[in-house]
């Protein structure tokens, strides 16, 4: 599978959307300091492509959304 380009928003720390670079067909490599996101980068192409998270109830699903508290 090549998986061209990652578009997300609204998805866990992901609020405004963010698309990445094209990726390589080759070799490609995520970096960025603690807190940056990179898990939820991966969690997110996973939501996508995975059977794991079709079977999730709707507060589960729900959780995995972005919530952005007014100060």
């Amino acid at each position: 599978m090549y998986i061209k380009q990652v578009v997300i928003e609204g998805f866990k720390s992901y609020r405004e959307q963010i698309a990445t670079e094209p990726f390589s067909s080759k070799i490609n490599c995520v970096i960025g300091p603690n807190g940056s996101g990179k898990t939820n980068f991966f969690h997110a192409i996973r939501f996508v492509l995975s059977d794991l998270f079709q079977n999730l109830r709707s507060e589960d699903r729900h959780a995995l959304l972005h919530v952005c508290f007014p100060t």
